[in-house]
């Protein structure tokens, strides 16, 4: 079983404890009285994501409170990460994290949470293209109110053709006029200052141009190139 594969089956085990929920009560003008009956009648990790997603949008804000997203978590987390909301986006559902509290959580929970995210992120550096992208990945970790200094330091090895790629992704896309474009960053978070103190600092341009220097192949030769230009100043003159 790969590192993500025990993960995903961690976070099952761990939130397991944690009592199915006879209903899950909502606002009566935005959920219809048993309309979580389509969640409750599986076990929780045969939940269509079809059927989640409503609830995802929804939770803690007009659906159900912690206990109930600490319920559903294992697969709400599963189908986020895996993209299989057409909406919500995971940075809305993991940042559902953040308004639960989840630091907070007995630790046993936290460390199952953590060693999801970490993997979750490892995962998508070691596969290019991925799906969401590496983008989306940061932005929705960051939400979760984590510190991003493990996935910055992970990235900034660019030892592998895909890390080096989801870079070049990252700022051709999710990066403009030397700000993060993502509209879901928190713009006063510590997290989206990691981020841009990781790309304009010089620890990203540093990896950049150490990974130029071993790499023999031309066409991540030129991705580097074109990296590099994006995340350096040019010198005034």
């Amino acid at each position: 079983m790969s590192g993500w594969e025990a993960a995903k089956a961690r976070m099952y085990d761990v939130f397991g404890n944690v009592p199915r929920p006879e209903r899950v009560a909502g606002c009566p003008h935005c959920v219809e009285p048993g309309e979580e009956r389509c969640l409750l009648s599986w076990p929780v990790g045969s939940v269509e994501a079809e059927s989640l997603a409503r609830y995802a949008a929804k939770a803690l804000t007009t659906w159900g409170g912690v206990t109930e997203f600490r319920y559903f978590l294992p697969r709400l987390l599963e189908c986020a990460t895996a993209g299989a909301f057409s909406y919500p986006d995971p940075e809305i559902v993991l940042g559902k994290l953040a308004s639960a509290d989840w630091r907070a959580w007995p630790e046993e929970e936290r460390d199952a949470v953590t060693d999801f995210l970490r993997e979750w992120w490892d995962q998508t550096l070691r596969h290019h293209p991925a799906r969401p992208p590496i983008d989306t990945v940061l932005c929705a970790l960051a939400a979760t109110g984590m510190d991003l200094t493990s996935c910055l330091d992970a990235w900034s090895g660019l030892d592998t053709e895909s890390s080096i790629r989801h870079l070049h992704d990252f700022v051709m896309t999710g990066w403009s006029g030397r700000r993060l474009t993502n509209a879901f960053w928190n713009r006063d978070s510590p997290a989206h200052e990691q981020a841009l103190a990781w790309l304009t600092g010089g620890p990203a341009a540093a990896a950049v141009e150490a990974a130029f220097a071993r790499e023999s192949r031309e066409d991540l030769l030129e991705l580097l190139t074109a990296i590099h230009t994006v995340i350096t100043p040019r010198s005034p003159g």
